[in-house]
């Protein structure tokens, strides 16, 4: 059967089996603009992997009592929510994961494809690597991978997919799961989880929480309780960023200008940078040099004490790559930027009790920066460092992630969307920094391993224990571009030899500012 004046047949839900338990989606995993992301993760190790090995931990930890949750089938209510339909049992015909495994005879770089792959360099370095990995991915997968979620909620497909590439001397570890389930953090969890049963410590593994600690607080607030004690600067329980959300006319011209840049603008790349720490702590003690000027033994840091202001890596790699995408606008342009920072809540709100549960779940929020476009390309880069740290800093106590959090699910339930703080002007610039999420030093593999590599050894060698990853990548599972990721910049994470993978969605303007700017470190 066809629909009317369409080009695809109907697509209906499975039968509900009257088994399954049924659980409610978290609130912010049902947001429209998380909801349809189906994420895949590509790691790279130099080791050879047992992949069986890896393929039954998982499935002993997703039949855990509290795990079980993460092996349900994603399903819509009638009220059109997300829900999870958790299987009484898991067998061979309703697995906990889907699971595949390919081996090749020949060394990881003799691979057309997977010889793509990047690795850690001498110098600072720029790879392109999602279609590569979607092409490598795909050609060795049983079956259709899952790209959208409608891939999930008109089959019977579970959340999570395994797929292991061996060779002779290096592993490839592919994970796809919907954005729905989790976030970074969660998604760390989870793989702690998981090594912790790989190397046999399952009781060392915390249950998984079914709580929603982000619907819980924003409904305290609604009810004028308090979560935290802490009082909000300003009119009491309001966001500091309220004022600046747009709405009416501001709002239609923001869209206006987006939909004009998707149409009309620069196509976008991306890419993955490699930055050695040298190359980071070049970039750190130009910011260090640029406050110093700054300080003139008057100013005081952010941290309330008297001296030189204190800028972390992640704020200065923020700053550094707001700024390449500011230059690419050009010397003219009055346009204005709004720095939008991903920030996860887990490790600030006293409802996540992380200590005695795992949190597998999206729990997030955004603190946004609006810049005029000549303090972006202009400002030393320790300043606008500094701005950035100082904004997410008042937007990040517990009173203000409460009530942004307010602000958060009610623009959901009255529009479908996040609020929107910019100036009608503003090119968003996202940015999310998954440094606390700690992959490089979660992920342990080790009781995995069955052959050492090099995986071809690349510019540096051997650097990293066995079952360490060398490289890891996020990337969208579709092949479609998603024409609403523009000026995106996704910093991974921070190596055990302290160096940093960055990726970006940018535009190629700004990726010669960056190979540029690469030329000098």
């Amino acid at each position: 059967m066809f629909p009317p004046f369409g080009f695809r047949p109907w697509r209906t839900a499975p039968l509900r089996v009257p088994t399954d338990r049924v659980l409610p989606v978290h609130l912010l995993g049902d947001a429209p603009d998380v909801r349809g992301i189906v994420m895949r993760w590509m790691v790279r190790f130099d080791d050879v992997l047992d992949a069986e090995k890896l393929h039954s931990a998982l499935v002993k930890l997703l039949e855990m009592k509290t795990w079980r949750r993460l092996g349900g089938r994603l399903r819509l209510n009638q009220q059109g929510k997300l829900e999870t339909h958790v299987p009484a049992v898991f067998d061979p015909t309703r697995p906990a994961a889907r699971f595949s495994h390919v081996s090749f005879d020949m060394a990881l770089a003799e691979h057309p494809i997977a010889s793509q792959t990047p690795r850690p360099t001498n110098g600072p370095s720029v790879h392109a690597v999602d279609d590569a990995f979607r092409a490598l991915s795909a050609s060795a997968a049983s079956g259709k991978i899952p790209e959208t979620l409608d891939d999930y909620l008109y089959s019977d497909e579970p959340p999570l997919a395994l797929q292991v590439l061996t060779f002779r001397d290096a592993t490839l570890l592919c994970m796809n799961c919907p954005h729905a389930m989790m976030d970074a953090v969660g998604s760390a969890a989870l793989v702690s989880a998981w090594c912790k049963v790989l190397a046999g410590r399952e009781g060392e593994v915390l249950p998984l929480s079914a709580d929603d600690p982000i619907q819980s607080v924003s409904r305290i607030k609604d009810e004028g309780g308090d979560e935290g004690g802490d009082e909000v600067g300003g009119e009491e329980g309001q966001a500091v960023l309220k004022a600046k959300h747009l709405g009416g006319l501001g709002m239609f011209l923001f869209a206006v200008r987006f939909v004009l840049d998707m149409l009309f603008g620069p196509r976008m790349e991306t890419r993955t940078i490699f930055l050695p720490a040298r190359s980071v702590k070049a970039l750190q003690r130009e910011a260090a040099h640029d406050l110093e000027l700054l300080q003139q033994g008057q100013q005081i840091d952010t941290t309330g004490r008297q001296g030189t202001p204190f800028v972390s890596e992640g704020d200065v790699l923020s700053a550094w790559s707001t700024q390449l995408i500011a230059r690419s606008l050009g010397a003219r342009s009055t346009r204005t930027l709004a720095a939008m920072t991903v920030f996860e809540l887990q490790s600030r709100l006293a409802a996540f009790d992380v200590r005695r549960a795992a949190y597998v779940q999206n729990a997030f929020c955004v603190a946004t920066t609006v810049l005029a476009g000549d303090d972006a390309r202009g400002l030393p880069l320790g300043r606008l460092a500094l701005r950035l740290r100082a904004s997410l800093q008042q937007q990040t106590t517990p009173a203000q992630v409460r009530a942004a959090l307010c602000d958060l699910v009610a623009a959901l339930a009255r529009t479908g969307h996040p609020p929107v703080a910019a100036e009608p002007d503003s090119l968003p610039v996202p940015i999310s920094n998954l440094t606390k999420a700690r992959f490089f030093d979660v992920v342990d593999l080790g009781p995995a391993v069955v052959g050492g590599g090099g995986g071809g050894g690349g510019d540096m060698g051997r650097s990293v224990p066995p079952g360490k990853p060398v490289f890891l990548q996020g990337y969208s599972s579709s092949a479609r571009r998603n024409p609403l990721l523009r000026n995106v910049v996704q910093i991974l994470g921070k190596d055990l030899e302290g160096n940093y993978w960055i990726t970006g969605i940018l535009s190629p303007g700004t990726w010669a500012e960056v190979h540029e700017e690469l030329e000098g470190l």
